[in-house]
């Protein structure tokens, strides 16, 4: 074990008094018989500054809520903050032991079962960003000045055959805003290029930003990812449940929607073509669109999903 497992396991068997009081518990812990020895190993105060911080924050948690539904419950708020607020992961990790391992075994039952059914909520992210391959060199070319100026090269060769344009708008939402999503901008994995594991990141995300193109409206078969990852997102039964038909949607349209949308519409897509017309506040053409502009629109999105995701979680972790 290294430092931070040591330290972690200790501080899930004992109060924080009784481990700092006279150092006895950490002598016998790292079995080394002074305090000199304890401070010699490698990464020793790092860790017990770390963990000690956390245990106490924790302390301070139990103290203002004696409830162990409110524990529960605050706990996983406190751990999703940390997330959102991009705290050092070792840190997540440190909390999120010390919360599973000290709180929780004190727990009645019910309370264990309520935050097991629930801190899958860790595992969300802000947005899935939806895609098509299908023409990705024509939309490569169309907007190729916006894809130079935000990423500072445009696409060449194979390369050509991924959608740049939906690498630009992940881009605006991770670096630019700070939100985390199901999207790798070095290698593109999410979309056409990926047809398996789509329905497990659609059911977390609290945010779906779709890029729209003539293709996304592409018949079956094969598969329409963009129907599918947009039918899966919508139905979560996870989010359904607690909020209804609540709209999650955001559209990053390549022309208005009237011209997008085909003269023969495909039935199966009504629903679809419905809602992207409905929300035309949570609508951004990028047609002609220059990258400085389209980073102050992506952003009102951003702050949209920040506030989305405040309300799913607290439906969560209330029901």
């Amino acid at each position: 074990m290294n430092a931070f497992d040591e330290l972690t396991q200790l501080y899930n068997q004992h109060s924080t008094a009784a481990i700092e009081a006279g150092g006895g518990l950490l002598l016998q812990q790292f079995g080394v018989a002074t305090a000199g020895e304890l401070l010699a190993i490698d990464g020793y105060t790092e860790a017990f500054g770390l963990v000690s911080a956390c245990a106490s924050a924790l302390d301070k948690l139990v103290a203002r809520y004696p409830d162990p539904q409110a524990q529960a419950r605050e706990s996983l708020r406190v751990l999703r903050r940390m997330l959102d607020d991009a705290e050092p992961p070792n840190k997540i990790e440190v909390t999120r032991r010390l919360v599973e391992g000290r709180l929780r075994n004190a727990w009645p039952a019910p309370q264990q079962l309520y935050f097991d059914d629930r801190k899958e909520i860790l595992e969300w992210r802000d947005f899935f960003v939806s895609y098509t391959n299908r023409d990705a060199p024509a939309t490569n070319q169309q907007f190729r000045q916006l894809i130079k100026s935000c990423l500072g090269t445009a696409p060449k060769g194979a390369e050509l055959q991924s959608n740049y344009l939906a690498r630009v708008i992940a881009r605006h939402l991770r670096r630019y805003q700070g939100l985390t999503g199901f999207f790798d901008e070095d290698d593109l994995k999410i979309g056409e290029s990926i047809n398996h594991g789509v329905d497990a990141y659609c059911a977390r995300a609290f945010a779906l930003v779709q890029v729209i193109e003539p293709l996304s409206f592409d018949k079956e078969p094969p598969r329409n990812w963009c129907f599918h990852e947009y039918t899966t997102f919508s139905q979560n039964p996870a989010v359904t449940g607690l909020l209804g038909d609540k709209d999650r949607h955001f559209f990053i349209l390549t022309d208005t929607h009237a011209a997008l949308q085909p003269a023969n519409p495909i039935p199966a897509y009504s629903a679809w073509h419905g809602r992207i017309s409905t929300l035309k506040q949570a609508n951004v053409s990028v047609n002609g669109e220059r990258n400085t502009t389209l980073r102050a629109k992506v952003k009102a999105i951003a702050t949209e999903i920040v506030k989305l995701r405040t309300d799913i979680i607290d439906a969560w972790l209330a029901h």
